[in-house]
This record gives structure tokens, sequence and C-alpha cells, in this order.
């Protein structure tokens, strides 16, 4: 079985990390532990950053040598590290800051002296200047490539996917990351310097009995993704999102282009092994890598909103460029699009209840005729008649018992507000 893992001292041997001749500080430590990914940090407590197994680069820029109580300052640092259980903390503190210096020697001692040293978080000090993107690049670099050789072992989800996921939720997390590490681990992934990037998300069809199965076919959706894009030349980052959700950015392309190529892959693919149905979200806004977080979420309710207005049968018939195109837009679904995702909710049961009172009873079908056409027509008493095939005089009267059983005239928002209850109900089931 091929080792995707990479331990403390394995990183140690890699170039240029080898270059800055690191020394360990808490030997007790020693270097076993295993990194699942490497973070440049500024903030003098970083915990709240991180999610256990980072090695974590950093100068301590705050921990400047005016800082009162500077020993107190880096025991803290290295605690919170230990909380969270990073993988290890490599710092480059250079000679001119000789107070740091000796604070991190005596904090280093105070550590190696507890019965529990064994258990601590390594402190790693480089005796030679670095670059530490260079550093998060090579490493990640070779995360990725030992992920992809244990991809050929059988592993769900590819590696690379496994890796831009990883990216998309740490740019999420709590004060984001610094903008020299998201442009390191951009370029790792292959993603072009300086890119602007179009949200886009696969959302598996989860119909009744069918949510577990597309959860699991998700994998496999993720890799044909990455696969059309790279024959397409389109640099894109591909990550899981929600379960049964496929998240991607596309760098610099046309996301038509993309969901073609995706399409035809599926023709080929679906006949030797299961690919899951599917509905495509797209925010056709550009964005940056550290719009992700608002980005992604918001273009995953789109999708879900598509997929169930599909399920439902009731996509609108007027928004046919971007479906053409392969994907839905929140433009294209419009007041649809929101009010299938308030169906079915218990907060909206108080409007259904109070604006669909005059649909029930005998006339009711002909009400909601009434109404559904009279949108159509925009107020035009003459088209609405002729759509309606009444007569004028016929008309009026029906609008008449309309307005009694309404209690006011039927102006234009009360119109709207009635056609939204409508169409909210029918959303409803």
């Amino acid at each position: 079985m091929v080792d995707v893992t990479l331990s403390v001292e394995e990183s140690l041997r890699l170039h240029p990390m080898a270059a800055g001749e690191p020394e360990l500080l808490t030997p007790a430590a020693g270097l076993a532990r295993t990194i699942r990914w490497v973070h440049i940090i500024g903030q003098d407590r970083p915990g709240a950053m991180l999610q256990g197994g980072e090695l974590v680069l950093s100068t301590l820029p705050r921990l400047d040598e005016s800082r009162p109580q500077l020993t107190d300052a880096v025991r803290g640092y290295l605690e919170d590290l230990d909380t969270t259980g990073a993988a290890a903390l490599a710092v480059e503190v250079l000679a001119d800051r000789p107070l740091l210096n000796a604070a991190l020697d005596e904090v280093a001692a105070e550590r190696e002296a507890q019965p529990a040293a064994g258990n601590l978080v390594p402190l790693l000090r480089f005796t030679r200047q670095v670059r530490f993107v260079e550093i998060t690049e090579a490493l990640h670099r070779e995360l990725v490539s030992r992920q992809l050789g244990a991809a050929q072992q059988g592993q769900s989800w590819d590696p690379i996917v496994s890796a831009t996921t990883n990216l998309f939720d740490d740019l999420a997390s709590p004060g984001g990351l610094p903008s020299e590490e998201v442009a390191a681990r951009a370029k790792a992934l292959g993603m072009p310097a300086g890119a602007r990037y179009t949200p886009l998300v696969f959302t598996t069809h989860d119909y009744a009995g069918a949510s577990t199965a597309a959860e699991r076919q998700a994998p496999s959706l993720a890799t044909l993704i990455r696969s059309a894009a790279n024959s397409l030349k389109l640099p894109a980052l591909v990550g899981a999102g929600e379960p049964g959700d496929v998240w991607v950015v596309l760098a610099h392309g046309d996301p038509r282009k993309l969901c073609a190529a995706v399409r035809q892959a599926v023709v080929r693919r679906r006949t030797q092994e299961i690919i899951p149905r599917y509905t495509v979200g797209a925010d056709l806004d550009s964005i940056s890598l550290t719009e992700v977080p608002d980005a992604l979420p918001r273009t995953a309710r789109t999708a879900a909103a598509a997929s169930a207005l599909s399920r439902l049968g009731r996509l609108p018939e007027a928004a046919t460029p971007s479906p053409r195109a392969g994907y839905w837009t929140a433009a294209d679904l419009g007041l649809s699009g929101l009010l299938v995702r308030l169906a079915g909710d218990p907060s909206a049961s108080w409007f259904l209840h109070h604006y669909l009172a005059p649909f029930r009873g005998a006339e009711g079908e002909s009400m909601r005729e009434l109404v559904d056409a009279a949108v159509r027509a925009g107020g035009n008493k003459a088209e609405l008649s002729r759509a309606l095939g009444i007569s004028r005089p016929t008309l009026y009267s029906r609008i008449a018992r309309l307005e009694r059983a309404l209690g006011h005239d039927l102006d234009g928002e009360t119109l709207a507000t009635l056609h939204t209850a409508l169409l909210l109900e029918r959303l409803s089931g």
C-alpha cells in the first residue's frame, strides 16, 4: 500500500526545508508526527486557524523585541499549538531579535523538562534564512504526489480533489489564510498567478431513496470534471462541497465549454461506470480565491434550487440561454428559485393559509386561472378576457367576486402576492 502520510522528519529532507538547516529545540518531542498540511501564520494565537496535523511556519512577527513578558507570549503560542494538535512549529528568527531567540530557548528547555515532553508539539528553528512560500509549495507538492500514488490503490476521492477541498476549508476557517499561502497552494494545484475564477457547483440529484447513492457517486463525478477540465486545458480547482456536491472554481475559462465536456464524458462513460445525474449552478461574477467561502455556498444554493425545480418539473421555460449552456444562474430561476427554497418551510405556512383562502371552494380553480392569466396579461383587460375565453362583463364579474373574497382591490401588489402564494403552493407539492 502506498503511504500517503508525510512525517516531520521526512519533511526536513525535502528542499527547501533542508536548506534552512532547522535545529530541533525540543528533542524529546521527536519528529514522528504526521503533517496534514502546511500553514504560514503570523498571528500570536494560531489555534483558531488550525484543525490539527499542520506544520506551522512563522517568523513570529507579533512577538517583537519591545513586547513585555516575551517569554510568556512564546509559551502561550506553543501551548495553543499543543491544544490543536499541530504537527510542528518551525520558526525563522534572525540574529537581530536576540530577546525572542532567548525566549525560544528558555521555553524549549521548560518543555523538555516536562514529564509529557514527548506529547508536545516539536519546536524547530531555522539557522539559515528561508522562503516560506517555497517550503509550502514543496511540501504540498509532496503531499499531493503521495495521495496521487494512493489513488491507484483504490481510494474513493481523487487526491487532488482532496487537496483542493482542504484549501476550500482553510479559506473558510476563521481568519482565512495569508495571501502568500493562498498563492502558493493555488500554484501547487496548477492555477495561474493572479487568476480570477468562476464558481460552479455540480449537485447530484437526491430523489427519494437515492441521496446516499448520489453521495457515494460524487467522487467519480469530481474525477470526471477534473479530467474534462484537463482535456480542455482549463485550469480548475475541483473539491468536495456539502454531501453530494462537487465544488468547482474555473480560472479564466468559459463554463459552457467545461459543462459541455462533462456532458460528453458522462455519455461516454455511463455505460462503464455509475455517474450520478446532476444539475449545475453557476455564478458568473469573477471572484478571487479569498471570495470562495462566500461564493461557492451561494452557488450551491442556486444548484439546489434548480435541482428541486427540475424534480418538480417547474424549471422556468423562458430561461433558455444558460440551461442550453449547461448550467443555471440565479437570474435564470427568478422567483421560483427563491420560493422552492421556502417550499415546505413551516415559517411560510401563515402566508399560504391567508393568501390561499380565496382559492378554496367551488370557484377556487377559476380564481386560480384568473390570477395566472392576469399576471401574463400584465393588467390588459382585453387581453385577459381573450386568454380566459370569456366576455368582458363576465371577466369584470369574476374580478369583483375575487375582490370581495380578498376584502380589497385586485391591484398590482395584491396580484403579485396572490401569484406568489400560488407558486409557493405548487412548489410545496
